[in-house]
């Protein structure tokens, strides 16, 4: 696991590689970001009871995202919030990478299907995001 800060100390984005493994429980996010993200390891034969999530009100003043590689690669360019591009790397097959803040692109490498997951709903490109030139 790897966070990625911008040269001013801000997180950025978390990298999970896809041979991290830690036992346990674990949240990698912190308690103020608005998307929580665990990683969690369980031994053959655990069980998590059945539950049922509160319903709960939330302010959400930033969005964030999580983009698991499921099959291909790509190359994750990272922006800070000056929009100015400090990192990129590449990611492939079974990575995950968390985005906390700044900007961020993809650029194909192959063949590639990603799973996406964010606060939704998402209303179009011209109501959810400021592009980077």
């Amino acid at each position: 696991m790897e966070e990625i800060k911008s040269a001013d100390g801000k997180p950025i984005a978390i990298v999970i590689k896809k041979n991290f493994k830690k036992d346990g429980i674990n949240f990698i996010s912190k308690n103020e970001y608005p998307l929580q993200l665990g990683v969690n390891s369980y031994a053959a034969g655990s069980k998590i009871k059945p539950h049922v999530h509160l319903d709960k009100e939330v302010t959400i003043k930033s969005l964030q995202e999580v983009v698991y590689i499921k099959n291909g690669e790509l190359l994750v360019n990272l922006y800070d919030s000056n929009k100015t591009l400090f990192k990129s790397l590449k990611l492939s097959v079974g990575d995950l990478i968390f985005f906390i803040s700044g900007g961020h692109g993809l650029e194909i490498l192959s063949n590639t299907t990603i799973i996406e997951v964010k606060q939704g709903p998402y209303s179009g490109k011209e109501n959810d995001k400021v592009m980077i030139e």
